[in-house]
């Protein structure tokens, strides 16, 4: 733009003119959306009913068959090994943990 003809009330009425056009194309979107044509296909929602039956049916036979007792007991297990400190004869120390009884500190 040359600079003899830019002035700041030209700058500050066209960012007002751009709020104004973009905030009326939107209110136009808005008020336009409910003329809009529903876009969901009739077949893909039959398709998905099924689906969603055949997923009811999995999840049922699943709960059915989870045996609670049994995945409660492994998980207690598992938990008692997590508390046991045991390293094999080959493991690397991990950086910054204290040295086990095994380990004599250097001198």
């Amino acid at each position: 733009m040359d600079h003899t003809r830019d002035n700041p009330l030209k700058r500050f009425s066209a960012f007002w003119i751009a709020i104004l056009l973009a905030t009326s194309f939107g209110v136009a979107l808005i008020i336009t959306q409910p003329f809009a044509p529903d876009k969901t296909d009739k077949a893909y929602e039959m398709v998905g009913e099924g689906r969603l039956e055949i997923k009811d049916e999995i999840d049922r036979a699943q709960d059915d068959a989870l045996n609670e007792a049994a995945l409660a007991e492994a998980l207690q297990a598992q938990a008692k090994s997590f508390d046991k400190n045991t390293e094999s004869k080959g493991s690397m120390p991990v950086p910054g943990a204290a040295p086990t009884t095994a380990e004599k500190p250097a001198e």
